[in-house]
């Protein structure tokens, strides 16, 4: 196949407002843990050509990853649809747009259109990178580095990240976790020796779990992805190093069951990162397999979401966090980022439903041979991915806050259950299941069929 790749740092450009806690710091006030990269990835294909970048920033609003998409299709032959860019989803870089409240204090926001610019040189510079190359996969289960953050509480709510096993009032954990560790990682022809570790063109590493163990904390970092890339380059040299977030709307690196503090802090973010290194590493190196790729098809399009309602009781709560904001700032500061966060979408809500009672999402599905990635700007509840891949089979990559970022999609007994996933979310319980049953149709429609239902008692032993 004809492939290529680049990095551009990100972090060193300007300083820039920090994402993720609904706090005013700027990136020249914190501690430097790891730098921030976009990581481009460039397909040749003829009419199914296309770029992915995937960047260190916790989301992107659609219009923004429009602009660098039109870039690159401006400066490429490939087309708009064909580009791709996607968040690693840390929430120790930049502040994304979508969650800028047009209500709470702002810095100067022009640091977007600086990290917009380097985001498509590395997918301009990836395209001009293409060469031959061939393609290994491995995967593994990682159970350590994930774990479900919602639990059932004696309330008969469901509550995100109760401490640990003693927290008051929690009973058990809502739902499950998809552990699966993806890697595909590439291999000029010329220089592969079976003999020998080579040294690959580029990594791309899927996983699915919240890069937050620094929440709060005052860093500049790319999270436990950060970790990985860094740990990865000292093993090859320097090479590009993808991270393509999967399904982890209610996914954490904590344990929660065992010890709380396991995937939190710097101690945390190191551990998390290094025990996936070590995963991704064992699999390349167990891996001898290669293939050429001749089967490369990419789809892009919509699919229709309906906002929710907007309850009176809704919009008395959010005025009440923003009366705090302009006669009590203090006691605003020392709301938790929950309350800040549905006040914040209810505001926003409220505006969308201006506009329409629905709006309409972009989703992708791209597939090279028996590898297929499904795509979509949700933080969706990985129990969709889970049922992706049974309906798909092996080789089922979900990615998600792609081509935009739209928050959180539950499943339909979270949204009966509440809690702040779904108090932060803008679409009804439906949400979820067309975001899924898209992306199953437009794979059929590029070659990769739905496997065949097995017989109930077979399926159900």
């Amino acid at each position: 196949m004809r492939t290529g790749f680049a990095e551009v740092r990100l972090d060193d450009c300007c300083d820039f407002r920090m994402g993720g806690t609904f706090t005013f710091y700027t990136s020249s006030q914190m501690e430097f843990h790891t730098p921030l990269f976009a990581s481009a990835w460039a397909v040749e294909a003829g009419e199914n050509s296309f770029i992915w970048v995937s960047a260190d920033i916790a989301r992107f609003a659609e219009s923004d990853a429009d602009l660098i998409r039109k870039e690159i299709s401006e400066r490429t032959p490939v087309p708009f649809d064909h580009v791709l860019i996607s968040a690693t989803h840390t929430h120790t870089g930049p502040t994304a747009r979508p969650s800028i409240s047009p209500y709470f204090p702002k810095t100067d926001l022009s640091y977007f259109e600086k990290f917009g610019a380097r985001i498509a040189e590395a997918g301009v510079k990836a395209w001009e990178n293409i060469q031959d190359a061939f393609l290994s996969y491995g995967h593994a289960d990682e159970w350590k580095c994930v774990h479900n953050r919602r639990y059932f509480m004696e309330s008969g709510e469901s509550m995100m990240e109760p401490g640990g096993p003693e927290f008051p009032g929690r009973l058990m954990k809502e739902g499950p976790e998809d552990p699966e560790l993806q890697v595909i990682w590439f291999y000029k022809e010329a220089e592969y020796d079976v003999n020998t570790i080579n040294k690959p063109l580029a990594v791309i590493v899927n996983y699915s779990s919240h890069p937050s163990e620094l929440y709060a904390l005052e860093f500049v970092s790319a999270d436990f992805p950060g970790v990985l890339r860094r740990n990865l380059k000292a093993v090859y040299g320097d090479i590009p190093v993808l991270y393509l977030q999967g399904y982890c709307g209610n996914l954490t690196p904590r344990d929660h069951e065992n010890d709380a503090s396991w995937g939190h802090f710097i101690d945390g973010t190191e551990r998390v990162g290094t025990v996936l290194t070590g995963d991704v590493l064992r699999i390349m190196s167990l891996t001898r397999e290669r293939s050429d790729v001749s089967d490369i098809r990419i789809l892009t399009q919509k699919c229709r979401l309906n906002l929710r309602d907007v309850s009176e009781e809704d919009v008395k709560k959010s005025d009440e966090v923003f009366a705090l904001l302009d006669s009590d700032r203090a006691a605003f500061d020392a709301l938790d980022v929950k309350d800040k966060a549905y006040a914040n979408k209810i505001r926003n809500l409220i505006d969308k439903r201006k506009l329409g009672t629905y709006e309409d999402v972009p989703v992708s599905v791209v597939k090279l041979d028996d590898l297929i990635f499904l795509a979509h700007p949700a933080e969706l509840f990985c129990e969709y991915q889970l049922d992706m891949k049974k309906r798909l089979g092996p080789k089922t990559v979900g990615v998600e806050l792609t081509n935009g970022g739209i928050c959180y999609v539950g499943t339909k007994q979270a949204y009966l259950l509440g809690g702040y996933e779904i108090n932060a979310g803008f679409y009804t319980a439906e949400a979820g299941s067309v975001i899924e049953e898209s992306l199953i149709r437009m794979a059929g429609e590029i070659g990769r069929k739905e496997l065949p239902k097995k017989p109930f008692s077979e399926a159900d032993q």
